[in-house]
């Protein structure tokens, strides 16, 4: 879900950067039930009421579409709301003439998306969100955190459910023009330069499920998880500025799809249980 935002400077205990400057078995300490580093819970919300001191409904700029990826959906205040303790993120046909700082034009979808970029962001640590959403063509329901800095790189996403094919989602990361030391071979050359990506598709269940994502990173890499289970993991990349979050239902005409975007009348909804954010810490601090 990338979207085009100077790499903070960031002060990390000697506690930590001890630990994982040290061998591959201080390493897997981390992990291990004896680790001497546990969760401390920074930011949650689990959505008795929508609280707009954590959420925006639009992006950072004031974007309500991102313009370069072709969406076709406009994002709505009125598409975000709580019921019984679950924020939906409705996505619709419904049409609208759409204008925001950078564009305008005519929308045959609305849509909704959170946006924390003005409340919390953290560097390091884990971020969680409980969710369910269905399968339907064109239709992208996206979990993802990046930087308050221009370009936003790097861009972790949790997930993407791209509306292509129901039995598989991506969790990916992207980077580039601020990162030192890459390799020629890891140049891609595409739209921006210096812009690298990795992911991975992974096979499964999703639609219509609740399922608990989560993305961990430390200063030496990062692990992407379902329901508590490793999904994918890398060590190139890493972002060292503070990340916020990003939730959002986008909709395109995927190729893959035939241009396709299922015509079902009845709304889109995205459902999230909580998203909670955490820090590691030494145990009894």
């Amino acid at each position: 879900m990338f979207i085009s935002f100077l790499t903070f400077s960031l002060f990390i205990s000697s506690d930590i950067l001890k630990i994982f400057n040290e061998s591959s078995e201080s390493k897997e300490f981390f992990e291990s039930e004896k680790a001497n580093y546990e969760w401390k819970l920074t930011f949650e919300d689990n959505f008795d009421s929508f609280n707009s001191t954590n959420w925006i409904t639009h992006f950072e700029s004031g974007r309500r579409t991102i313009w370069s990826n072709k969406e076709i959906q406009w994002y709505m205040d009125q598409n975000v709301k709580v019921e019984n303790g679950i924020l939906i993120l409705t996505a619709k046909k419904e049409q609208v003439h759409g204008k925001d700082v950078e564009n305008e034009a005519d929308f045959n979808f609305t849509s909704g998306m959170i946006s924390g970029s003005k409340s919390f962001l953290q560097a390091y640590g884990k971020w969680e969100m409980k969710v369910k959403f269905p399968f339907r063509k064109g239709f992208w329901p996206a979990f993802w955190l990046v930087p308050l800095q221009i370009p936003t790189l790097p861009e972790i996403d949790v997930f993407e459910y791209f509306g292509i094919n129901k039995n598989s989602i991506s969790s990916a990361h992207h980077w580039g023009l601020d990162y030192p030391g890459l390799q020629n071979d890891f140049y891609s050359g595409k739209n921006e330069p210096f812009f690298y990506s990795k992911g991975k598709d992974i096979t499964g269940d999703f639609a219509d499920k609740w399922m608990i994502w989560s993305f961990e990173c430390f200063p030496d890499k990062m692990i992407w998880k379902l329901n508590n289970n490793i999904v994918f993991e890398e060590k190139v990349g890493i972002p060292t500025a503070p990340l916020y979050i990003l939730a959002n239902v986008a909709i395109k005409e995927q190729k893959e799809n035939n241009f396709i975007v299922g015509n079902d009348e009845a709304p889109y909804e995205m459902e999230i249980d909580y998203i909670r954010v955490f820090k590691m810490i030494p145990k009894g601090n």
